[in-house]
Formats: structure tokens, sequence, C-alpha cells
């Protein structure tokens, strides 16, 4: 095809090709999709937490009397106290009514009382009363079915049918006179009334929504609508009060602002940095133009193939693939400095460049593949990535650059220094390598006091204001800490309930201990058939004829009906299924506690504050239980990741060096082409051994990264195709300018993944430039 054919034809394909993309991609920003993997069972229940998880969705909400601007003294503060505190609670309680009309809010309530839902649905227990009426039957039999106490039971019923929940309690009574099936949910009863029990200063609220917890773009208009109904009512309320706001949300939309800043930023400072090295080397406009637009065309192609692949693109991948722009402008100004150096062709110098071309693409993709390998979910979308956009970067260098560049100048691309260093690295060669063998000998020495990261909170952002509003806003709350909690494993649900409610008993025992404050379990909201028969079993022993004599004899003397509260009903004949609760709306209510996996079913019971390695050692011994901290989960993950890039970072050495191989069918040279990036990535080591720098799997990642690219400038050096090795030097040296430009924008980003990225790359291509003149000996020209 002739050069101005493929010209039309790539201004004519850019065009379409930019709109399919935007018309395809969709731009993702959960951060649980980046960050978290799903290879192992740990890994996938820990991604279904932070995804739909019950608290992991919830809100705390806390009003308070805003500041006045004139308090008065003592004495008027205290007379103002009452009126004060109804205002309060009359605003809270029209901004829950306003809350609850937002389409993405699931349910809101006060947080010192149940919602409506719960309690209809504790309404629905009262016919099994006889099958849950407790966890441990035979030990509260002794209590709950004392004749002795039948008359004192039977007026606190009476007291209980004329209070203002008289309504409820009546519902509850015809079936249930003795009132057993509220006796297993004493405890949530305990739990609210010690949230009331605090006094705080403000009405603390709880707001469940229907997003999943990291999805940064539900929650923001989601935010930004509960401050809008807040703002709405406080400023007909005269501005007099204040709303602060706690959650996994609130932290997942910070994180996610964060992260769009980043993503603008690197973008625009890397397209920025990179251009002005290349004006700065070619001092031309017009090529400056036509390889800005190969390489937007090769970022539009990964992008596109990669919401092909994923169905998505996520934001971070976009962010890591602007620094690509720096790599595959690498091709095009190989091309252009043995343009500019020899006067060849732009056809010319791609052909003969060709070989090596290629060969430096296929190390840098495989560096990306084994990136993608190391089982940190996200690399994965950036190793399609870069492989798309390295290998259309390729392409069009090959083909379609040579015709777009036929008519530009090209000034010659002189770098001072450069021509220096290699002249001096070969007249001292030896004495240098004395020193390089002296280094090596000594980065190995080193390498035993290398200091690994395993706690992921170090790779988190600096999110200190938020965590401190948040610790504010939880000062009102009775504690569930959604992090930590005890998880139950089984085959089937049966087996699962049996061995949570053994939980339950031993975390009673804790409790009772001091070692736990409180718990939230899943009894008496589901209870295993065996439970819910030696309750029966127990029932049916105590209702004794002399029994329900004592009972009635009680309701008389308390002045109640024996037609519709003497009759104690046997216990009712079939249990209390799973599946009838599940299709309740009792599912709500224990939504993130159950999770069905490939292996069973867990259930998970969510924990107060408490002594972790004592909660720990409580619970050893019971089947199927054990302790889980998404915290020790994640710093797992951590140590795991490590260990796969420190795989990959030698598969991936090994890799390039056979294909190297195949190409140069020397093994010399493949030592020698591979000997500056691996000697750099060692000294990289040691240098951060002797600092006590803490080296976490992004260091690693960022090596192997520098390794991919180190070796396109032993492959260029060795090659030497242009016969020149000036030339050459300076062709890498203009690469490694780009690069630095393009990675060095990471190091701008507040999220800790890029700035460590950016400095593992930027060292490991600056330590495998200096080395290249050294290590390979200067080719003849």
């Amino acid at each position: 095809m002739s050069f101005v054919w493929r010209k039309r034809w790539f201004l004519l394909l850019f065009p379409l090709l930019l709109a399919a993309s935007v018309w395809q991609i969709r731009v993702e920003t959960d951060l649980n999709a980046f960050f978290t993997a799903t290879d192992n069972e740990d890994s996938r229940l820990l991604s279904a937490l932070l995804k739909s998880g019950e608290l992991s969705r919830r809100y705390l909400l806390v009003v308070e009397k805003g500041n006045r601007s004139n308090p008065g003294n003592d004495a008027e503060r205290n007379a103002s106290s009452l009126p004060a505190s109804a205002a309060l609670d009359a605003f809270s309680a029209k901004l829950v009514e306003k809350l609850a009309q937002i389409q993405d809010v699931e349910k809101v309530w006060p947080a010192n009382e149940p919602p409506r839902e719960w309690i209809d649905a504790i309404r629905t227990y009262a016919p099994y009363h006889a099958r849950l009426f407790s966890l441990n039957p035979q030990q509260d039999a002794s209590t709950l079915f004392d004749p002795g106490k039948l008359e004192s039971r039977a007026e606190g019923l009476k007291q209980a049918l004329f209070s203002p929940q008289g309504g409820f309690v009546k519902a509850i009574a015809k079936q249930d006179p003795l009132l057993l099936s509220l006796n297993g949910f004493k405890d949530m009863q305990n739990q609210f009334q010690r949230q009331a029990n605090l006094k705080s200063g403000g009405s603390a609220l709880i707001l469940q929504s229907r997003p999943a917890a990291l999805d940064s773009d539900a929650h923001l208009r989601l935010q930004a609508a509960i401050r809008s109904s807040f703002d709405a009512l406080n400023q007909s309320a005269g501005e007099k009060f204040r709303l602060s706001m706690a959650g996994v949300p609130v932290f997942s939309v910070a994180a996610q602002s964060e992260i769009g800043r980043d993503v603008t930023l690197v973008s625009v400072v890397s397209s920025v940095a990179v251009t002005l090295v290349f004006l700065l080397l070619f001092r031309s406009f017009s090529a400056l133009h036509w390889v800005m637009m190969v390489q937007a065309a090769s970022f539009v192609l990964g992008t596109l193939a990669t919401a092909l692949i994923f169905g998505y693109v996520h934001s971070l991948t976009l962010a890591l693939g602007a620094s690509l722009i720096g790599i595959c402008t690498d091709y095009p100004i190989h091309v252009m400095v043995h343009c500019a150096k020899h006067r060849h062709p732009p056809l010319d110098a791609a052909r003969l460049l060709w070989p090596s071309l290629a060969m430096g693409g296929l190390t840098t993709i495989i560096g990306y593949a084994a990136l993608g390998l190391t089982g940190f979910p996200g690399f994965e979308q950036i190793a399609v990535f870069a492989l798309f956009s390295i290998s259309a970067s390729l392409a069009l260098t090959r083909w379609v650059l040579p015709a777009l560049l036929a008519k530009s100048t090209l000034h010659s691309a002189h770098l001072p220094g450069i021509a220096a260093w290699a002249g001096f690295c070969g007249r001292h060669r030896r004495g240098l390598l004395s020193l390089f063998a002296c280094g090596v000998i000594l980065a190995f020495f080193t390498l035993p006091q290398l200091r690994w990261m395993d706690d992921m909170q170090k790779l988190a952002m600096n999110m200190d204001q938020i965590k401190q509003q948040d610790a504010a806003v939880r000062a009102h709350f009775s504690s569930i800490e959604p992090g930590r909690f005890v998880l139950v494993k089984a085959d089937d649900i049966e087996t699962a309930l049996r061995r949570s409610e053994a939980v339950e008993r031993r975390l009673i025992t804790l409790k009772q201990a001091g070692i736990l404050s409180e718990y939230h379990g899943l009894f008496p909201w589901l209870a295993s058939q065996a439970l819910q028969a030696d309750n029966a079993k127990v029932y049916a022993q105590s209702l004794t004829p002399q029994f329900q004599e004592a009972w009635r004899a009680g309701l008389v003397k308390a002045g109640l009906s024996l037609d519709k509260l003497g009759g104690l009903l046997p216990p009712i004949a079939g249990p209390l299924r799973p599946e009838t609760v599940l299709a309740s709306p009792v599912r709500h209510i224990l939504s993130g506690q159950m999770i069905e996996g490939q292996n069973g079913i867990a259930l998970s019971i969510w924990l107060g504050e408490h002594d972790p390695v004592k909660l720990a050692e409580g619970l050893a011994g019971l089947e199927g239980a054990r302790y889980f901290s998404q915290k020790d989960q994640l710093d797992q993950l951590a140590g795991q990741y490590r260990d796969r890039s420190l795989l990959m970072l030698a598969i991936g050495i090994a890799i390039m060096g056979l294909f190297i191989l195949l190409q140069q069918r020397n093994i010399r040279k493949v030592v020698l082409t591979l000997l500056p990036s691996v000697a750099s990535v060692l000294f990289i080591f040691a240098i951060w051994a002797l600092m006590g720098e803490e080296v976490s799997f992004l260091h690693v990642i960022g090596l192997l990264l520098s390794v991919s690219l180190c070796v396109d400038y032993g492959i260029f050096f060795m090659d030497n195709r242009g016969e020149d090795s000036d030339v050459t030097y300076h062709g890498i040296a203009a690469s490694t300018l780009t690069t630095l430009a393009s990675f060095g924008a990471l190091g701008l980003g507040k999220t800790p993944t890029l700035p460590i990225l950016a400095l593992s790359v930027s060292l490991g291509v600056t330590l495998g430039f200096l080395l290249c003149p050294l290590l390979i000996q200067k080719p003849a020209r």
C-alpha cells in the first residue's frame, strides 16, 4: 500500500476507533474490583463482604445541636436543655422520614430502637415460641418454667399490655401468652437499651444503603442526596443543627475522589512531560503531532480491547496506562533518532530497526504479562491493556509512522554527556568492572537485611481527617466492628447453624468474662432443627398440669382473661425452616451474615469491642469456626502478592532470555543483554536493605516493569543495527527520558500504589541505562 493510502486510512479509522471506544467503554470505580483477589475461598469471602456486606453498606449519621454564636450562661443552657433535646428528637424524626424516600436508601432508623421491619418480623415468630425460646433450653428451663414466678410474670404481661407497646405485645400474647418467643430476642433488646443509655449529646441514626460499599459513584450521589435532605430540613429549622457521617462508603467516596484526581494529574503531566522531551530532542511540531496521534491510537486500542475483554475499564488502569505513553513513544523515537543522525528516510530506518523493535516490544509485553500473573487483580487489566497498546504502537511505528513523517523535518537529537559517559566506560572498563563485581558481592550480602512490608494498611491512602471524623461519629454508637467477626463454615445450612449456635454459647461465656462487649448472631432469627427439637422437648416436659394451673391462677390474680391467655398451646408440629425465613423480610436483617460459596455455606457472627487474641483462644476447639479479621486477610494477601511477584520476576527474566536466545543464537549475548537490568534490580534491593526501607509487592512489581524496559536497552545496544553505537546509545537515552517522564508523573499521585511504582521503575531504568555501556562492550562501528 502506498504512503498516501496508509496515511488516509489512518486518518479515517482513528476517529472511528475513538468514537467506538467512547460508545463501548464503561469506566469502573469500584476499588474492590481492582485490589481484592478472588482466587481462594477467603479472598472471595472478603470480596463479597466488601462488596455487599450489611455493615459495609451502612452509614452512621449523627445529628447534633449546632454551635451557637451566643451560648449564654450555664443557667440559660440548663433551662433550655430539655426543649433543645425535644427539638433535636423532632428534627431527627423528620430527617428519618425524608431520608427513607431516597431511592438508594434501603432503610433508616434511630440507633436506639429497632426498625419497624424488625418489629413486624418478631411477631411472625410467636407461633414457634416453643421451639425458639432459648439457646440453652436445658439450663434456662428452671428459670423460664418456675411455677413460683408465674404470678409475677402474669403481672408483667399485664403491664406490657397496657404499655405504649401494648399492640405489639397483644399480637404475640394471643399465640404465646408466656412471651417465650421474646426471650430469644432479649439480647437484641439489650443492645438497643445500651444504645439508648449512651449520653452522647446527639441523635444517632443508622442508614442502610442499597449500592455495594465500594460503588463510589452511587455513594457519591447518595451522600449528596443525604446532605441535600438534611440541608433542606435544617434551613427550615433555622440552621440549628449539624450532620456528621461515617461508614465504609464515606472512605470509598473519599478514596475515589483522590484516585480521580490522580488519574487526571498523571495523564496530563505525563503527556506534557513526554511532549517537552520530544520537542527537546527533535524540535519538530509536525513530527510531534503525528507521533502523538500514533500514541493516542495505541492508547485507545488498548482501552477498547480491555473493555471488550473485561466488560469495563478501571479508572486506576487508565492512570497506570497513561505511563505507557512514554513506553510506546520509545519505538518511534528510535526510528526518528536514526533518521535525524544518518538522514535515513523513515521507512528505511523502520525496516532497519524492526527486529530490535519487535524483540524489545515482545520483552516489554512479557514483563507486563508476568505482572498480570502476580495475583493482584487490577494488574490483570493493566497487562491486557499493555499487550494491545504496545502491539498497536509497534505496528503503527513500522507501517504507518513512516508515511506520516514523509514530509517532516527532524533535527539531530543530541544529548550532552551521553557520548562522554559511554567513552568513560570504554576507557576505564577494567577498573569499573572490578568495582561492579565488588558491588555485586556486597549487594548479595545485604539481601538478608531486606524488610518486607506485610501490613496492607501502610499502602492505604492518608485519610487522617476522615478517620478522626469516623471515630467521633462512632463514639455515639454501641460498637459493632465490621472488619472482625467469627466465621462459621459447613457443607449445609443445618450443620452451619449447629456450629453457629455452639459459637454463640461460647461467646456468651466470653462476654461474661469481659473479653467481648457484645455480638450479633443469627439466633433466634435462624435456628437449627436440632435446637428447635430440644426447645420443644423441654417445653412439652415443663407444661405439667400443675404448671398450667399455676399460670391460670396468676392470670386471675392479675385480672387478665383466662379465655384468651389461659391456654398454653403445645409445640407447633414442624420446625421453622431456613428457606421459610429467607423467603420473608428477615433475609434483609440477615443480609451479610450468610454467604453461599462453592464449597458450602458461611455464616458470620459480628462482634463488638473485644480482645482479639483472647477471643480467638476462646473459640479454639469449635469445629468449623474461626476468628476472621479483614485486616489479617488483607495482610495475608499482601504476603501472597509479594511471593508471586518475586516468582514472576524470575520467570519473566527467564522467558525474556529464552526469546532473546531464539533471536541471537548466542548464550553470551543473551547474558550480556539481560545483565544491566538484572544487576540494576540487585543493586536497588541492596540499597533498600541498607536504608531499612520496607519493601512491598508493589516495589517488586515496579522492578519487574523496569526489567522489561531495561532489556530493551540491552537489545538495542547489542544489536546496534545502525552500526553506530553513539546513535544507538542516544536513542536509548531518549527513550529513557520519555520513560522517566511518564513514570515520574506517577510519583505525583496520592494513591500509594503510584509513587511506589514511579520510584521502582525510575530507579530501575536509570541504573539499567547507565550500566549498558559498561557491561555490554561497545560494538564495532
